[in-house]
């Protein structure tokens, strides 16, 4: 049995469930999948109850732990300051920096709709980054599961890397 990271992510937009789960041997590995899922149109801004963002910690086969990393993400995207949630999702940060599209925007609603539309006109320059100092994640036990091999996680087989699935 073999030792991995895996990435899970979903969100429900109106009647479709978009999920995401990514199979990992390491931190950068798992923390570039982050970013892909982010900016590829993964994660919604105002994180729902129905959201997940998280890392699972696979030792030799078996889950030895799992780490909620909606409160860790910081996003920085183009024309606001960074943001990141509090343990609720709620945001914290993003304010519009001076003399950008969003400057001098007062209502929240407006602002939130600006973000989303940011984080998806500008989705190759939008930063992401998880504090992982925040988070006792053990490193992983040989053997480390090898590249191209698939596992099977909760019934669902996942080939090494991305994997997407809508309902």
């Amino acid at each position: 049995m073999h030792s991995f990271f895996l990435v899970e992510g979903s969100h429900t937009s109106g009647s479709v469930k978009t999920e995401y789960a990514g199979v990992h041997r390491g931190v950068a590995a798992a923390e570039s999948a982050i970013r892909d899922y982010v900016s590829e149109g993964g994660f919604e801004l105002t994180p729902s109850s129905g959201q997940e963002l998280s890392l699972r910690v696979y030792q030799q086969g078996k889950p030895a732990a799992k780490h909620d990393l909606i409160p860790l993400l910081r996003l920085q995207i183009p024309g606001f300051a960074e943001m990141g949630f509090d343990d609720d999702y709620d945001h914290v940060g993003g304010e519009p920096e001076p003399d950008s599209d969003a400057d001098g925007v007062d209502d929240p609603e407006l602002l939130a709709d600006m973000r989303a539309e940011a984080l998806l006109e500008h989705h190759g320059e939008v930063g992401v980054t998880v504090e992982w100092h925040r988070v006792l994640l053990p490193a992983l036990r040989e053997p480390l599961l090898p590249e191209g091999q698939s596992v099977t996680v909760a019934g669902r087989a996942l080939k090494f890397g991305a994997n997407w699935f809508q309902d």
